[in-house]
């Protein structure tokens, strides 16, 4: 038996013991750097720092700035990782009475920046039959009172997805709920704002706009505003 196959049967895939000795195996002068960025993000955010179920890509920076009243709860591993040479730091900012919910492992990429606003709430589901699941980069989210992403969805760079227009117009409501269903692929350059519901299976159209609801499930999305242009629409993560 190789000290490869012996290493693969002792610690279990994901664990945070593997992710560590094979980060020394294969990178034994940058990995401890990435490892000591990995337990300050994993005590930030988690508020422990074992096991590390936040990590960072060789390289990658998470900038977190935590109330101590919020509630984050990671039930996978969430990766900080690097895309195409771009190592643009990715922020999390969670304020008092805020809660952030990562159901599985999830992938963000470089300038990725998440707010979530006072007592608000933002619930990411991760990768659940698709290997490809999570934010490319420069993905802005921002969370006035709730956004929610389901399983295995995709968004691509420069996407923006508020539920709020923070900002108080008269006859106006300022916020309302923003939900995105599984399997959901956002293309680039897409805004997501309050009151949107994407359903499972859609794809947004680069560029376009979602500020209502979309009716139908596995539809192609696109336009400003975003419109159903095909239905019965079938795409693999």
């Amino acid at each position: 038996m190789t000290l490869v196959s012996l290493f693969k049967r002792k610690f279990k895939p994901g664990s945070s013991l593997r992710w560590v000795l094979g980060g020394l195996y294969h990178h034994p002068w940058y990995f401890p750097l990435t490892l000591l960025r990995s337990v300050i993000c994993n005590m930030k955010l988690c508020g422990y720092y074992w096991p590390i179920q936040v990590r960072l890509a060789i390289g990658q920076k998470l900038f977190v700035y935590s109330s101590p009243f919020q509630n984050v709860r990671i039930s996978g591993v969430l990766s900080i990782n690097s895309r195409r040479g771009q190592f643009t730091p990715s922020v999390i900012t969670l304020e008092s009475g805020s809660a952030l919910i990562i159901s599985g492992d999830y992938e963000i990429g470089p300038g990725v920046n998440i707010y979530i606003s006072k007592d608000a709430v933002v619930k990411i589901a991760g990768r659940q039959k698709h290997s490809s699941c999570g934010m490319t980069s420069d993905v802005r989210i921002m969370a006035e009172k709730s956004i929610e992403i389901g399983y295995d969805s995709l968004i691509s760079w420069d996407v923006l997805i508020t539920d709020s227009d923070w900002h108080d117009i008269e006859g106006v409501q300022r916020s309302a709920a923003v939900v995105i269903g599984n399997k959901v692929w956002i293309s680039h350059g897409v805004s997501i704002l309050k009151g949107a519901v994407v359903p499972s299976g859609c794809i947004i159209s680069s560029k376009s706009l979602v500020a209502s609801s979309i009716e139908v499930e596995n539809a192609l999305v696109a336009g400003i505003p975003a419109v159903v242009k095909r239905t019965g629409v079938e795409w693999t993560p």
